[in-house]
């Protein structure tokens, strides 16, 4: 594996990449996967890939082939599967880490690389900070309504307790190795995507300080990643994991609230 990481100060600071992927077709995603395997290698010092029982086996027989570690997880315990992953990646020195979906990165490499850069770049001091990397309005409107609609009701709530503009449900952040720690240890959700609010209330609730930046790469990757026809059939399980994590949110801010009295 390619191993490359920032240096500033003198200190080498790596990048862990934790990620989930869900496909049952595997057909597209293979292309971009094997496009952008070695850049994904070389950007990141470590890897920790959470990928479902459900997901093509071809899409599998690719990770082995590029040489990228990844593990099994259940269907439809994303939280749970994010967890895992990020517990993997913990087992590495990484200082920093990068938590993206695998079809968002796949994205956002083919379209926006530069962009990706720099923020990397951006995350290699994050000291006792959660940064939040959410959708600039051009990507936000990228999305459809179907998903947009609840999507704002998650990010408006999260933004009013936390006093801060944020965009969770982009599911994209970066924080530190003590924070890491305290999220695999703290965690409770295993909803789908509840993370997306469990993991920023938590480094709050821990004194870490909220950050927040807005993207082009995080724009609507699913015609892209996953075709045209996936993409077009919104009354799937995807849509109704936001409209729930969207229900759930309250209840989650709630009880995160109550981790440290447990």
């Amino acid at each position: 594996m390619l191993r490359v990481v920032f240096c500033y100060n003198q200190v080498m600071v790596a990048i862990c990449e934790v990620s989930t992927f869900h496909d049952p077709v595997g057909d597209t995603s293979t292309v971009f996967l094997q496009k952008h395997a070695e850049t994904i290698k070389s950007l990141f010092p470590d890897i920790a890939i959470a990928v479902t029982d459900a997901t093509n086996s071809n899409l599998l027989n690719l990770l082995d082939h590029l040489k990228i570690p990844y593990q099994k997880t259940l269907t439809g315990k994303g939280s749970l599967s994010r967890r895992r992953a990020l517990e993997t990646g913990l087992q590495s020195q990484a200082q920093t880490f990068f938590h993206i979906d695998l079809d968002r990165l796949l994205f956002w490499l083919d379209q926006y690389p530069q962009e990706l850069e720099k923020v990397l770049q951006q995350c290699k001091n994050l000291n006792n900070q959660f940064l939040v990397i959410g959708r600039t309005v051009k990507a936000w409107q990228s999305h459809p309504i179907w998903q947009q609609e609840p999507e704002a009701l998650t990010n408006q709530a999260i933004s009013r307790e936390l006093g801060v503009k944020l965009d969770v449900t982009a599911g994209c952040y970066a924080f530190d190795r003590t924070i890491a720690q305290i999220i695999t240890q703290t965690a409770q959700g295993e909803a789908s995507c509840v993370s997306d609010i469990e993991w920023v209330m938590i480094a709050k609730h821990i004194g870490a300080q909220i950050l927040s930046i807005k993207v082009d790469g995080l724009s609507y990757e699913t015609k892209l990643i996953f075709g045209q026809a996936r993409a077009s059939q919104p009354a799937g399980n995807y849509e109704s994991s936001r409209q729930k994590l969207a229900e759930q949110t309250i209840a989650m801010i709630e009880k995160v609230k109550t981790y440290d009295q447990n």
